[in-house]
This record gives structure tokens, C-alpha cells and sequence, in this order.
């Protein structure tokens, strides 16, 4: 009685093993990159979703991965105004430098990689650090630029100072001429940016440090039409960041045009 006791209870565990297994298999597999820090080997990436249109312009459902060398390395789907990792300071991950195929894919019935839209062939360097944008130019498959595809050439700083880039990726349905913003600065009372046209990712700029906050104001270049405006926003000391103005005209919501950004470091 007390074998057959223990070969029920064998059958048991194994079999709830293999249902462990079982359900294991259909969750999805996660790669095991690391977080960013000062581990000189890897390469080091930040993904954006800034693509408003991007079902109208692929035809596929606003929901992505992105993989690289064949490994999801985002959590959960993306979608326009999600960012992977989050945006706290140096918030990237990190993964194997050297020649890198980057892809960006849409989920299908059996795989997550089943129904690819566009791939990137570059190669990431040991200690750099890369931020993918994902625009509504992530079809043209002739340019990497359009796809925002950078590496982030990030200034080391003294105390006292701050820096900052900006990207402009809204989309415009206005005349090519008019495409172009200028970024407004109340608290120094003056331009950070000028004549900014659509697809522009400008250089880092130092600039002192001011422990205020600070309102940003998008204009039509060269107007005082107001585009969109970030309030209250206060840059560390020592820090480096990158404003994008994303989104599209003319259109209200979660899609609408948008002055946000994200520290790098």
C-alpha cells in the first residue's frame, strides 16, 4: 500500500511539472540583457515609440517588439508615447556589442517575431550608448536617419552645468516651409532652438545650470503660434537630456503633439 502510495504521488509531481513546463513554453521569453551601468563590453540601447500613424503607415496593428540579433529585448508591447526602459536616469539596456541586426516586428498568432516591418544592420560599439525613435518614416528602408536610429554622444559635465538636445519627429501636414519650430525658454528669455524642421535630431548644448523651474514653449518657426509647451520642468545639475516634440497637428488626444523628454543621464 505504501509503494503504490508513492508511485501515485511521483505520477503526481511529475505530471504537475510537465504542466508547469507546459504553460512555461506559451509565456513569452524574455532576453536576458542586463541594466546599463559601467560594464564596458556592452553596447547600451533605449527604444522610443514616436510613430503616431504607424498603423495607417504599415498597415499593421499599433503594437510592436523590437529585437535585436533575433532576442526580444522590450517588455510589453509598445505602443505610441511608450519608451523601454523607463525614463529615470541612464535608463538603458544593455546587450552585446558588435554588429547588430535590429528589428521591429508585430506580434503574430504563433510567434512574436512572425510579421517583421523593418530591420537596422549597424554596428553597436563596447561602452556607447544608442536611442532607436520609432517615427512615421519607419518604412523607408533606404535611410536609418528617418528611422532615428542615433547614438548618443552624451558630454561629460562639471558641476553647474546642464545639457540638453532636441528632436523634432511631429508630423506636419502643414507646406514643407512651415515644418520648422522654434523652442522657447521662459525662464532664460530666450530661443534654446530655431528653426528646427521635421526629422531633426540636434547636438547635445551645455548650458548653465538653473535650479528653476522652467517652461518650454514649441512654436511655428519665426511666429508666436504656440505648437506645444512643457511646464514646470526643472533640469538637474550635471544631467543630460533630449526633448522630442512628437505627435501630429491638427488632432487632439493621446496622438496630439506633444513636448516631452527623457534623461540620459
Amino acid at each position: 500500500m505504501k509503494l503504490k502510495n508513492i508511485i501515485l504521488a511521483g505520477l503526481l509531481i511529475t505530471g504537475t511539472s510537465m504542466m508547469l513546463w507546459s504553460c512555461e513554453k506559451e509565456k513569452e521569453i524574455q532576453a536576458p540583457w542586463e541594466t546599463a551601468g559601467s560594464t564596458s563590453e556592452k553596447a547600451h540601447l533605449r527604444i522610443i515609440h514616436a510613430s503616431p500613424n504607424f498603423r495607417a503607415v504599415t498597415g499593421r496593428p499599433d503594437s510592436i517588439h523590437v529585437f535585436v540579433n533575433t532576442a526580444k529585448v522590450n517588455g510589453a508591447r509598445m505602443s505610441f508615447g511608450s519608451a523601454f526602459p523607463a525614463t529615470t536616469p541612464n535608463s538603458y539596456i544593455a546587450l552585446p556589442a558588435g554588429l547588430s541586426n535590429i528589428k521591429i516586428s508585430v506580434g503574430g498568432l504563433v510567434n512574436y517575431d512572425s510579421i517583421p516591418i523593418t530591420s537596422i544592420t549597424t554596428t553597436m560599439d563596447a561602452g556607447r550608448y544608442y536611442s532607436l525613435v520609432i517615427t512615421d518614416s519607419i518604412m523607408n528602408g533606404s535611410r536609418d536617419s528617418a528611422k532615428m536610429f542615433m547614438r548618443d554622444d552624451v558630454p561629460n559635465l562639471f558641476q553647474g552645468r546642464t545639457s540638453f538636445r532636441f528632436i523634432n519627429c511631429m508630423v506636419d501636414t502643414g507646406a514643407t516651409a512651415t515644418q520648422r519650430v522654434d523652442v522657447w525658454s521662459s525662464r532664460r528669455n530666450n530661443y534654446l532652438y530655431t528653426n528646427v524642421a521635421t526629422g531633426t535630431i540636434s547636438s547635445f548644448s551645455n548650458q548653465p545650470f538653473i535650479n528653476l523651474g522652467d517652461t518650454l514653449i514649441v512654436r511655428r518657426a519665426g511666429t508666436t503660434t504656440e505648437i506645444a509647451r512643457l511646464n514646470n520642468i526643472i533640469f538637474g545639475d550635471s544631467r543630460v537630456y533630449t526633448m522630442f516634440l512628437r505627435g501630429q497637428v491638427n488632432v487632439t488626444g493621446t496622438k496630439a503633439k506633444t513636448l516631452t523628454w527623457y534623461t540620459n543621464r
